[in-house]
């Protein structure tokens, strides 16, 4: 296959770098020797606090939005939503009555989601949320939960669901340090910041197509805060998914390691992972392979909301201001969310556990087939997600039976015993602005379904 560009995933680590990435190269798969997270340290969650400008902030560019797409250039770039079956799950259900927080670069209001789209805040400049001068959030809110638009047949997969907008990086504006280094908005800390905010206006699932690329050495200190930002939602009931990474962008290495890992992917045990797939139904070139990748959605030649009109685009602005194809897993992740959305409205009961438990168990794959690092469980099948009995599942795989998905019932309580409490709780297990993230797997980590 011609390598394409990895597009959509920028760094958090120091700080969230913009959103460009750089061009596909030829790859390895990872290699084992990864450490599991550390045990989570609730004593370095953040409170919530009201959003704000960032000290020392610096315009370095004003918004360049990406141009709409020509009419005649859809056909091709819906095949992501005619593969998921949207007409016949708008006859089971669309999402009224959840919260999907986008925590991205901001999220443009739309015709499409009119009447759906709450300002969450601002932790760039302050404000509402609803600036989005590259359109990466305004693109990943469309997948997830945009209308139905009668002239190209897009849609994201939660049609009702509301939008939560929740500002945390953008590649036009620079920060300067106590330490009078300037660097790029948005950091591990505002992404912590923002995932509790999330939860405190009331998301039952939270999209986080953005990535850290960090050294093994440094993960566990850095990356304490967003790790309990996580295990904070997860023990909140709220369902957390996020952007696998790519390879090769976004200050991360183009060939896969076992030296740096990718946040908060990484901490799996508490967030749901996607990887990207072709239209030809492939994991796709530039995705990280590792054990924290949970299910996989098409995050290629893909089509979403213009964030400076009424249209669709196929590109968002690079860092460098020009336009680049909507491409990687931070598109792939939106898909989950809404799919996440349709689960919660379908079967309210369910805990957010149970609802990531029933996305793998549901999800695609070869017959006989187990888990890989490349697409995790296999491709999201939203109709199975939603009609596929009953409604608590198995995960996919139980090493100690060998059980299939689908085949018992969890009993549903009050508690889950996998919940952990506490300052420096143990965890037990494992766990991209848009996607290209570190390369690297954690082998040594539990999957999804072998808790």
């Amino acid at each position: 296959m011609k390598p394409r560009p990895a597009l959509g995933v920028a760094a958090l680590a120091p700080a969230l770098a913009a959103m460009l990435v750089g061009p596909a190269t030829a790859y390895a798969d990872p290699g084992p020797g990864f450490p599991p997270p550390p045990p989570v340290d609730m004593r370095r969650l953040p409170a919530d606090s009201r959003p704000g400008a960032l000290p020392g902030l610096r315009r370095v560019r004003g918004c360049a939005a990406p141009s709409e797409a020509a009419d005649g250039d859809l056909t091709g770039l819906t095949w992501g939503t005619r593969s998921m079956k949207l007409s016949r799950l708008r006859t089971i259900t669309k999402g009224a009555g959840v919260r999907i927080a986008v925590i991205d670069s901001g999220v443009a209001e739309h015709p499409l989601l009119t009447g759906r789209l709450v300002g969450g805040g601002d932790y760039v400049a302050g404000g509402s949320g609803l600036s989005d001068c590259e359109g990466h959030g305004t693109a990943v809110a469309g997948i997830a939960a945009a209308a139905y638009d009668s002239g190209s047949g897009f849609a994201g997969l939660a049609p009702r669901a509301q939008v939560i907008s929740i500002r945390q990086t953008s590649a036009s504006y620079r920060t300067t340090g106590a330490n009078g280094v300037e660097t790029p908005t948005g950091d591990v800390d505002t992404l912590a910041r923002a995932i509790v905010h999330a939860v405190a206006l009331g998301a039952g699932v939270i999209n986080i197509s953005e990535t850290s690329c960090v050294p093994v050495a440094e993960a566990a200190a850095r990356g304490a805060g967003v790790q309990a930002a996580v295990h904070y939602a997860a023990q909140h009931n709220v369902v957390v998914v996020v952007a696998a990474g790519n390879r090769g962008n976004g200050g991360c290495p183009a060939q896969s390691g076992n030296s740096v890992v990718v946040l908060p992917a990484w901490y799996d045990e508490d967030v749901l992972a996607v990887a990207s797939v072709a239209p030809d139904g492939t994991a796709s070139q530039f995705g990280i392979r590792a054990p924290w990748v949970d299910v996989a959605a098409p995050g290629e030649q893909v089509v979403s909301l213009s964030p400076n009109g009424s249209g669709l685009t196929d590109k968002i602005v690079s860092v460098s201001g020009q336009s680049d194809p909507l491409q990687g897993s931070s598109f792939a992740a939106p898909a989950v969310a809404g799919l996440a959305a349709l689960i919660r409205a379908r079967y309210p009961e369910l805990s957010a556990r149970h609802v990531m438990d029933r996305i793998t168990a549901t999800a695609t794959r070869a017959e006989d087939a187990g888990r890989s690092d490349a697409v995790g469980w296999g491709t999201i099948d939203p109709v199975a997600a939603l009609t596929r009995t009953p409604a608590v599942l198995d995960p996919p795989s139980r090493p100690d039976t060998g059980v299939l998905a689908g085949a018992g019932v969890i009993p549903l309580s009050h508690e889950d015993p996998r919940r952990t409490t506490g300052p420096a709780a143990l965890w037990g297990g494992a766990l991209g602005l848009g996607a290209a993230a570190a390369a690297g797997a954690l082998g040594v980590l539990r999957t999804r379904g072998r808790r």
